[in-house]
């Protein structure tokens, strides 16, 4: 395995063991305190990038067509046989909460992040099981 890919995949378990931790905490104290938010939206997002990352390493490692789009991106991995199609299909809602986090900083991103926190994280690690098999 490519170090850097190695490298990324790394991060990206230590973000989610990172917000699984600390799950209760963030989903009790998100709307109340500024702090927690701040944090949980930096970790949501770390994981979002780190998985685009991961797709766009994938995708030109094998001299696949470059995407398009970040959905395109999640799409390619499933087309490509990198993660099964129809959860590429499923998680492809990743590209847009990155975005989300990224561009829409004038709305809250609460319910954004309550969403992940309760049922993003089985995605991330359906995602991580899914490449290291690859892999």
């Amino acid at each position: 395995m490519n170090e850097v890919l190695f490298n990324k995949l790394q991060r990206l378990k230590e973000e989610v063991k990172y917000i699984k931790d600390n799950r209760s905490k963030f989903l009790r104290t998100l709307e109340s305190s500024v702090e927690t938010k701040k944090i949980a939206e930096r970790s949501v997002y770390l994981c979002t990038e780190i998985v685009l990352d991961i797709a766009d390493l994938l995708i030109a490692k094998k001299k696949y067509p470059k995407p398009s789009s970040y959905s395109d991106s999640i799409y390619k991995l499933g087309d490509y046989g990198f993660i099964p199609r129809k959860f590429a299909h499923q998680f492809v809602y990743i590209a847009g909460l990155r975005n989300f986090l990224a561009h829409d900083y004038q709305k809250s991103t609460v319910p954004m992040l309550e969403k992940f926190l309760r049922y993003g994280l089985k995605d991330m690690v359906s995602f991580i099981k899914a490449i290291e098999s690859f892999l």
